[in-house]
């Protein structure tokens, strides 16, 4: 016989989940985008070089952009424009880096992950490396893995988290991760940072799989809020394949609740229903990517119009329409309307 206590309880806590609200779309994104601005996968000599998950960072008038354990220090992003030599940056195993300054520590902080092999984590564990300035890319410490308790699911256990990233507002430190379809969220006071975080939770469910980022983005009245951005994953209806794009959700706390914004395939933030691609190199994914800003510090402050949107996707061979090996370089997105 049913527990009719104990099934209203479940019934309770299915519901507390957060799902996301589709509305009718508020904002018309629409983006072309042109030749990589980052190339590497058809160098005069070596190897390819996969460039991967990038971070852009504006400081003393150059962009600091990291891509893997590789930096990069550039004037500015051109598209077609000649790739510069990569710096290996001395961080270990961590990837998929997140950059900003922490200014209660005075501090750059990279934000990364490591494969876990202790088996405490599905899979990856948070990690962090510090340097004090951002122009000396030997001066990244080795990276210290973050106590975060691991997630937990006992009716759908979770295969691997990924794409750590922090953001803070004025009394929290807040981690968001992603696993398939859930983004997780735990947090710490600022005061105790980068230690003390709590038993993550779902902040979201979805048809996402990895890549959040989240920022500060206030309104053109002045009032508060947040907006994020998160690699989805649909069906082409035109081909029956898979394919990521970029949705994007907004809220009035860190915590939620977050409410889709353009979040379809249909209607994305950034995706083949709105991006016009003026060089036929593309496959056509956008995966992982994040808004240029003119902040840098760790509230994530992004500016009042999101104007461009640096990404990584891959490149197909213009004859064969097949994509190339080690070909992944990184994109930037621009208004469809910018000269």
């Amino acid at each position: 016989m049913i527990d009719r206590r104990c099934f209203i309880r479940t019934l309770a806590a299915v519901a507390a989940i957060p799902k996301p609200q589709i509305y009718a779309q508020p904002v018309g994104y629409r983006w072309r985008l042109g030749a990589p601005v980052l190339d590497l996968t058809r160098p005069s000599s070596g190897e390819p070089v996969r460039l991967l998950d990038p971070c852009a960072v504006r400081e003393g008038g150059k962009w600091h952009v990291f891509c893997g354990s590789l930096y990069f220090k550039i004037d500015e992003f051109n598209p077609g424009a000649q790739t510069p030599a990569p710096v290996q940056l001395p961080i270990g195993g961590a990837f998929v880096p997140q950059v900003f300054y922490f200014r209660p520590l005075k501090q750059w902080q990279l934000i990364g992950q490591l494969a876990d092999g202790t088996g405490r984590y599905p899979k990856n564990a948070p990690c962090l490396c510090t340097n004090l300035n951002i122009d000396n890319p030997r001066g990244w410490s080795m990276p210290i893995v973050l106590d975060v308790p691991p997630p937990e699911d006992a009716t759908n256990p979770i295969k691997a988290w990924n794409d750590f990233y922090i953001i803070c507002d004025d009394d929290k430190a807040h981690l968001l991760a992603t696993s398939a379809g859930r983004l997780w969220r735990s947090e710490t006071r600022i005061s105790d940072y980068p230690r003390g975080w709590s038993k993550p939770i779902v902040a979201l469910e979805g048809d996402f799989i990895y890549a959040c980022h989240a920022y500060r983005h206030d309104t053109a009245g002045g009032k508060m809020q947040y907006w994020l951005n998160i690699t989805g994953v649909s069906t082409d209806p035109a081909n029956k394949q898979r394919r990521q794009y970029q949705q994007s959700y907004v809220a009035d706390r860190i915590e939620g609740p977050w409410r889709a914004e353009a979040a379809t395939w249909d209607q994305p933030f950034a995706g083949p229903a709105n991006i016009r691609i003026t060089d036929d190199r593309w496959q056509g994914d956008l995966v992982h990517g994040e808004p240029l800003r003119t902040g840098n510090d760790e509230r994530m402050i992004l500016d009042r119009e999101i104007s461009s949107f640096l990404f990584h996707g891959h490149q197909r061979d213009p004859k064969t329409g097949l994509m190339t090996a080690n070909s992944e370089c990184i994109g930037l997105l621009l208004p469809e309307d910018a000269a």
